[in-house]
């Protein structure tokens, strides 16, 4: 039952990129307008932006309150059981990997003896700059601004 309402989200928000931008919006800041949806996405029009948060609301990703502010039901389906949610951050799981590496490196040159330290460092370089590659990647998939050349102007 749970797999099959993971795949129905994975397949009417993820597979669509406005409104799964929208939800990611909406993660991040918990409650907005569509206003704030129209603005903060890029949208091109609040009536838009209404339209993908009905969307989340009908999918029970969402709840409107008697002021028409949405607020966000936090739930993990698809590409989202890639990131941890801390605060109102949304870091992908790569960026703990990162911060392992960077320790290990530290670790290396410390506490290793010559020779054997250059081969830690190294190794530990290569999988900070895998995973820092994976971050930035993931990062701009979750991306809730508009990707046109108008976005700065839509503000």
């Amino acid at each position: 039952m749970v797999q099959n309402a993971d795949n129905v989200l994975e397949e009417k928000v993820g597979g669509e990129r406005v409104t799964f931008r929208v939800y990611v919006f909406l993660l991040s800041v918990r409650e907005a307008s569509a206003r704030d949806v129209f603005h903060e996405c890029g949208l091109s029009s609040p009536s838009l932006a209404l339209h993908h948060l009905e969307k989340l609301e009908q999918l029970k990703l969402a709840k409107k309150d008697e002021n028409g502010i949405y607020h966000v039901v936090a739930r993990r389906f698809g590409l989202l059981y890639f990131f941890h949610k801390t605060g109102k951050w949304l870091l992908p799981r790569s960026f703990f990997f990162m911060v392992m590496y960077t320790a290990i490196a530290m670790g290396c040159v410390l506490l290793l003896p010559p020779g054997m330290r250059e081969v830690g460092l190294i190794l530990s370089v290569l999988g900070f700059s895998t995973n820092a590659i994976d971050t930035i990647l993931f990062l701009k998939l979750i991306s809730h601004r508009s990707r046109s050349r108008t976005a700065p102007f839509n503000k």
